[in-house]
């Protein structure tokens, strides 16, 4: 068998239907909340959703997700209760200030956040 014929083999064997389906069903889940997400918001949704009861400082937010600062406070706000144009937001997140590092701000899930989170888990 030839490497080609081997590695074709290989991928074919890594596709898994239902592990697809899973992952497009979560992302239309995502777009029941708002049919033109980012996946920079959703990936900062799932960051703090991972990081669980713990909340997660913006700075850590920015790293995984691999965005700068502004652009991390813009998706924080997004999934907030009030966008920072003061329009309603998605009420997923909420964010405080850092008591032993005011500058830092710390996200968590809100009680919806949770609920979507949970409802992403179980495929629904």
């Amino acid at each position: 068998m030839s490497d080609v014929s081997k590695l074709s083999t290989h991928q074919e064997k890594l596709f898994n239907g239902s592990k697809l389906r899973t992952v497009k069903d979560s992302i239309e889940l995502f777009r029941t909340l708002d049919p033109e997400m980012q996946a920079q918001t959703m990936m900062t949704l799932l960051v703090v959703g991972e990081a669980h009861p713990e909340p997660v400082s913006m700075v850590s937010i920015a790293k995984i997700v691999g965005l700068a600062q502004s652009s991390t406070s813009r998706n924080v706000s997004l999934l907030g209760k009030i966008h920072r144009k003061g329009m309603p937001g998605l009420d997923l997140l909420e964010s405080s200030e850092d008591i032993m590092d005011r500058r830092n701000k710390l996200v968590s899930l809100t009680s919806r956040g949770k609920r979507f989170i949970n409802q992403l888990l179980k495929g629904e």
